[in-house]
This record gives C-alpha cells, structure tokens and sequence, in this order.
C-alpha cells in the first residue's frame, strides 16, 4: 500500500501532525490557559526537527565518506542513474532524504520519553518544557560519540563479524571496505548514542524532579 512505503511518508506525517492539532485545539477550547497538551505536541514537534536536521545533515557528511554505502547499500543506484561514482550533488541531496526519513521516528520516540519521564506524579512537579529541551543537545552529543567511535571500530574492520556480507566486502576489497564499514559504524553508532542519550536524560529529569521536593 502506497501510505506505507517511503513514498508516503510526507502523508503519513501530515496525517499525524493533523490529529496532534485536533488533539490539542479540543484540549484549549476544554482547560483554557491550563491546558498542556499543545505545549506537548509542540516539544514533539521541536525534537523530531532537530533530529531530522541531524539526520540530513549526518548523511550529507557521510556520503562523502564512502557513496558505495548509500549507492549500493541503501539502494540509490535506481534515483541517481547507472554512472558511478554519482555526482556529489544529487548524491548529498538523496542521502539527506535518507537521514530525515530515518530519524524523524528517532527524534518522536526520544521527545515521548522525555514527556513521559515528566509526566504528572503526586507531590512531585514537573519539570518546564524548556529545561526538557536544554537536555535534547545531551542526548545529540550521545548520538554524535557514539556515532565518531562506531565509525573508528568500523574503519578498521572490528564490525565485519555483523554480517557474512561485510566479511565478502573485505575478504574481496569491494566498495573500498574501511569506507563502507565506517559509514555502516557512524549510522549504528548514532541509534546506539541515541539509546543511550535517552536513558540520561529520562534519568536525569527524574533526579531533578526529586530534588526539587527537597527545596519546596
């Protein structure tokens, strides 16, 4: 089905963004000033578009490193044309698409985390949208680290035990290796970092939530 695939993904998030709207109208017009729920959606919003521009930008940046891993491995032969290596425009380009497609769900589950890590307790108050999203560069950092070290691991051959694929692309000096396998390391590193980030700062919104019943 067409809603399904990549190719409507735009539809997919228009449909989202649209309930999300309804959701948040219906809570204004029901609590006035108190309602929370826009100010939920709008923190969603923020995370998932800084971890789209993230996205686009990382594989703006790594296909530079080895255009064999988008060329072939994320299957672009089909958009940019049969002459390689691509050119370096259209390539970046595809690539972006690429990253946001795959982090715009990253940025929506790290934002609901955060919300859900702030939700209301009794005795216990909420931490201001505002300090949830000082901690969104801390998770990025994560994300960014884990991504570097990754990359470094793979650039000398410590992830071909992943698959007997990588191990082929080795053994036989295809797709120039040490590229490839870094790429395929910046990418794992970054969900990696992410996991991670997510775990400090959901950890770090509830310590703070107790220290502020200590001073009240």
């Amino acid at each position: 089905m067409w809603l399904l695939t990549d190719a409507g993904l735009a539809a997919r998030i228009a449909i989202g963004a649209s309930i999300f709207a309804v959701l948040a109208l219906s809570d204004v017009y029901r609590n006035g000033r108190s309602a929370r729920r826009w100010r939920e959606y709008s923190f969603l919003l923020v995370t998932t578009a800084i971890f789209m521009a993230y996205g686009a930008l990382n594989d703006a940046i790594t296909c530079r490193i080895s255009w064999e891993y988008f060329y072939y491995g994320k299957d672009l032969a089909a958009v940019l044309g049969p002459h390689t290596p691509p050119a370096i425009g259209p390539l970046t380009l595809e690539a972006a698409k690429i990253g946001m497609r795959a982090t715009w769900s990253a940025g929506l589950i790290v934002g609901v985390a955060l919300l859900l890590a702030n939700n209301p307790r009794p005795n216990r108050p909420q931490l201001p949208f505002r300090r949830l999203l000082m901690l969104v560069p801390g998770v990025l950092l994560a994300v960014v680290a884990c991504g570097v070290a990754m990359g470094v691991l793979g650039f000398h051959g410590h992830l071909v035990w992943m698959n007997q694929e990588f191990r082929m692309l080795l053994h036989d000096g295809l797709f120039r290796p040490p590229r490839f396998m870094s790429v395929f390391g910046i990418h794992l590193g970054a969900y990696l970092g992410g996991a991670l980030g997510t775990v400090w700062a959901v950890r770090k919104i509830l310590r703070e939530r107790k220290a502020w019943i200590r001073t009240i």
